[in-house]
Order: C-alpha cells, then structure tokens, then sequence
C-alpha cells in the first residue's frame, strides 16, 4: 500500500500500552481446542464445583413479555422503603449480577466478546455472576467453524463467582449461524434466575429476545418477587433497520404488522429501569421513543450512554510476526500483485450486515478497471455462498479468506491497504475500531457511523452507489489514501481507558440510585388492547405441561357435561331418530 506495512507497524507500536490495552477491554482469552466440550444440561447453574477440575424499533420478543403489569402488581410498594434502607449496605457490599445475553462461545462476534470481557471483569472485581447464555447444538455452523480455524476454547471458564445457566437455542435463521432462543426453555431460565436471586439483572440485545420468543427471560417468575432486581438494557437500537434486510423478517414490512412491533418494542423498553446505549448515535434514535405506563404514553428516562466497549491498545501487535506468517489468510494477502490495493472486510457475511450490498458495490467500483482493487473476505455466515461464488467469478478481484482465529485477525489487518464495510446499522462497530487499531482508512456507510470522520480517517457514503464511488475514488487517489493512512494511525491510539470497568461502574450506580428511589416502580401498570392479553396468554409457555394438563381437564369437564346432550341429539348414521311404536298385545287363539 501507499503507506507500507512497517511502517504503519513502527507507527502504531509507538503507542505503547495504554490502559485499555489490558485483557479487560478485548477479547477473552484464545487456546485453540481439538474437539468441542459436550453442552452442559439445559437450565442448570454451572460453577467451579460442577466441573471436572474444580464462563425504534426493536423485537418483538421482549415486548410481549415486559407488559409485565399483569403480574404480581400489587403489593409492590410493601418492600420499597426496607429496599430503599438497604441501598446504602448494597453500594458498601457485593452485587449479584445476572447478564443474560444472546451471544457466547463459540460465536465470537463483537458483542460476545464484550459480554465475556464484562463478565469476567465483573466477576475479578468481587462481584457474583450469573451468565445466562445459549449452548449451541453440535451440528451447528458455529461449531464447525470452530473445529476449523481453532477458534478458542471458552475464554471465560466457571469460578466461584462466575457461573452459567444455559438454555437452548435453535434454527435455521442467518443460515444457523443466527439461531434463536428455544421458547420451551423459557420456564427452566426464568426458575434458575429466580432461584439464584440477583439484585441486577442486564439484558442483553432485549430486542432480540422479544423478536425470537416474544418474551424477556427473567422478566415474570423473577419480576414478582417482593424484592425483583435492578433491570438494565444494553447494546440496544437499530434492530428494525437491520432485521429488515434479512429475509425471514418479511412480515415486518407489512406496514400493521410494523406498527405493532413498534408499539411493543415501546411497551418493553418502559418496564426496564434503565437502558444503556453504545453511543450519541444510539442516544439519538432512542430518545424520542415514547413507553406505556398505565394508559398514557411517556417519555423514555434513565436512558444514557455507557462506553462498554472497546478494543486492547496493542490489539494490533498482540499476535506474534512467526505465528501470523503461518496463516494461509496471511500469504494470500501478500502474494496479490506489486502495487495492488487490498480492500478487507472482516465479520459474518450476513444480510444484516450488508455484506450482498458490499459485495455489489465493489463490483461497480472495478467494472471499469480503473485500478488494481482486490476484495478480501473474512468470516462466515448466510451469504458465504454468494461470496464464494463471486470469488470463483471474479479470482483476480475477490477472494475469500475462509473464518480466522480473532486473536489472529490483526494479522490480516496489518497485510491490507483499506477496510470496508457497507453495513449501516451498526450500534458500536468492533471490526472498525480493530481497522483503526491497525492503522487503517475506512470506507463505511454514514448511517450510525461512531469512529469514521469524512475525509479524514476515512470515507463515508449514503448508499451502495455512494460506496462504490469512494472505493473507486481511493483506487486512483494515492495521495488521498496515504493521508486517510496516516491519520487512521492517529485516530487508532484514542478510546476509553478500560470499558469493562466503566461499565460496572455505570452499573453499581444505576443499582444504587434505583434501589434508594422510594418511588420506584418495580412492576408498572400498563395495558394495551393486543400486548397485555398476549402476555396474560404467554405465560402458559413457562409451564408448558400444566398448562396442557389444564387445557385437557377443562375440555373433560365440558365434553362430560354436554356428552348426554349432545348423543342425544346428534342424528345417528344420518338419520332422525325413530319415534318409538307401541306394539298392541298379541291375541291367543
């Protein structure tokens, strides 16, 4: 590239170690495995001592579960004033933390690395923790790519003070690499949270859970309770924009059926107590949503941003020259033609993440031949296919790089000239901040953009065909792409000090203002004319059994009642019945 490798390296070694270049801040740990561990059974807590040597727009999910005011609603003020006499002890004491999330080990997507580095954080500061996480089946696309590229052994392992509930998850969604919740483990999660009592509970992405099982774990049997948890929302906003492209979410662009999702999506979000956001830009979309609390809509409070997240300092130079050489992403990369500039994009290649627009782009931008472009892909996921088959196509400009290790990506990034990507509807974008780490220009779309400033460190565009201008912009503009170089390597030495520690903090702080506001609603009242029948409806999935023994009981006893009358008048063989004939005495001769 215009600026070379080593000297992109001796500039971003300059940096040093800062403070968020430690393991709190990146992703967990990375031992590479030889086979997959067995999952552990569905809905039981897992600690040291069970292993063998002793880790506005959104789903319609949660919303169908958090009009919650239908259960227990009375009697909520009666532990109030004791909670608000206790909050002072708590802040002085331990929490007990529940984070339920969507993602884990072995999909090892941004916001599982997140959500593993915040739990061992968590978990090293003192505090207990409770991760209420999927287990993959073992013929699932995950695992596969995992036993392929050595991904990692589970980076964030059991302790005493960090222990897991796992349920299910299933599906076909994102071509397996997106799977859902398994609805009937609803009930298994939500005796195992309420047994384990914490005093917070954040969920994770709750969108998603409320578009996969129209339900929030942890949000009816828990909620009850005289003392329920501090309730706290992360990585949330932008799902409707994303989950519209994805091919199974037809009925969404259904304009009733958006507006019902909509209206559900608000209806959740209110029954939380606070919602933490990734950034201004999340900020901004959420903050003119209005909740249902009783019959009245409301603003949405207690909404602020937290940076949670981030990427190590060093994560660039973490991974060793010798082993990066080894990689066959690696030597792909370095034997493209003298002079040649090396695009990369580096995540799932999924409908969600525009990887089908980047991939149209990049043809727009080379029709012409107006430079020497090359595409490189990293990752997997629903569109690998289609990729794989454009590569075929086109081998002298797309190739596909296969899945890679993320300790190992670093060692990809260091090799190209440019990162890509056409995804619009990201909430943080850990894949951009790595490229930045690594001294890279990027050319992104404009829309929730958090890291790329126009012109600058990158380039930005409005649409497809905005992108492909500006790929085909940097292929013939040397001076233009060793400026965005040279200022990219100066916008990757910025970020938070240490997000895991931010966000705990941000959380011992919501714990602690919640619990002494004697005013708290715990559970508020709402109603609405579809959400809150379907949630009386719903809490039959948590005792799925009961529920069936119920429903055949009741039908007994009303077949048993009408049987009598019902044999009676009912036609027999499709004729009336016979009237009955009085047959005169026989006469003897």
């Amino acid at each position: 590239g215009s600026l070379g490798e080593v000297q992109r390296l001796r500039a971003i070694i300059g940096v040093g170690l800062s403070a968020d270049s430690a393991d709190h801040g990146g992703a967990a740990a990375i031992r590479p495995i030889v086979a997959p561990s067995r999952p552990r059974a569905v809905g039981s807590v897992v600690s040291e001592a069970s292993l063998p040597c002793a880790p506005m727009r959104q789903r319609l999910l949660l919303a169908l579960f958090l009009p919650a005011a239908s259960v227990g609603e009375d009697g909520v003020g009666a532990g109030l004033q004791e909670e608000a006499g206790e909050a002072a002890a708590l802040e002085a004491g331990k929490a007990r933390i529940a984070y339920v999330t969507n993602a884990w080990w072995p999909k090892v997507d941004g916001a599982a690395i997140t959500v593993m580095g915040h739990a061992k954080y968590f978990a090293s500061q003192g505090h207990a923790v409770l991760v209420v996480r999927p287990i993959y089946p073992m013929d699932s696309p995950l695992w596969k790519r995992a036993l392929e590229t050595g991904i990692a052994e589970e980076g964030a392992p059991a302790s005493s003070l960090l222990e897991f509930l796992d349920y299910r998850v299933a599906g076909l969604r994102g071509g397996g690499f997106e799977p859902a919740m398994d609805a009937r483990d609803l009930s298994l999660v939500e005796k195992g949270l309420a047994q384990w009592q914490p005093d917070v509970m954040l969920v994770m992405d709750p969108d998603m859970f409320v578009l996969d099982t129209f339900r929030i774990p942890g949000f009816n049997l828990l909620m009850r309770q005289p003392k329920p948890p501090v309730t706290i929302a992360t990585f949330t906003s932008f799902c409707l924009e994303a989950v519209l492209k994805m091919p199974e979410y037809w009925w969404l662009r259904f304009r009733p059926a958006h507006l019902l999702f909509l209206q559900g999506v608000a209806i959740a979000y209110g029954h939380f107590d606070h919602v933490f956001v990734n950034g201004r830009l999340s900020l901004e979309y959420l903050s003119p949503l209005q909740v249902l609390r009783g019959f009245e809509w409301q603003p949405l409070d207690d909404i602020k941003v937290v940076a949670s997240r981030g990427v190590p300092a060093d994560f660039c130079i973490a991974a060793p020259a010798e082993e990066c050489a080894r990689l066959p992403a690696v030597r792909s990369l370095r034997a493209r033609p003298r002079g040649s500039v090396a695009y990369v994009y580096v995540g799932r290649l999924s409908y969600d993440k525009s990887v089908n627009e980047l991939l149209a782009a990049f043809e727009e931008a080379v029709l012409d031949g107006s430079g020497p472009g090359l595409l490189y892909l990293v990752g997997s996921g629903e569109l690998e296919l289609q990729v794989r088959a454009l590569a075929a196509r086109q081998p002298e400009r797309v190739v596909y790089l296969g899945q890679v290790a993320h300790s190992l990506v670093s060692c990809v990034l260091r090799e190209a000239d440019i990162y890509v990507s056409a995804a619009a509807n990201e909430t943080y974008g850990r894949s951009l901040v790595e490229a930045l780490r690594c001294g890279l220009p990027i050319v992104t779309m404009e829309s929730c953009n958090m890291h790329v400033e126009n012109n600058s460190n990158g380039l930005l565009a409005a649409d497809s065909t905005r992108l492909a201008a500006q790929l085909r912009r940097l292929l013939t503009d040397h001076q233009l792409r060793a400026a965005l170089s040279q200022n990219a390597v100066e916008a990757g030495r910025g970020g938070p000090g240490v997000p895991d520690a931010q966000m705990l903090r941000a959380v011992l702080e919501a714990r602690s203002r919640t619990l002494a506001d004697v005013h708290r609603a715990a559970r508020r009242r709402v109603w609405h004319p579809f959400w809150s029948v379907w949630l009386w409806l719903s809490v039959a999935l948590d005792h799925p059994y009961s529920a069936t023994a119920l429903v055949v009981a009741a039908s007994a006893v009303v077949l048993s009642a009408m049987w009598s009358h019902v044999i009676y008048l009912w036609p027999t063989c499709g004729m009336a019945p016979k009237e009955r004939v009085t047959q005169p005495p026989r006469k003897h001769a």
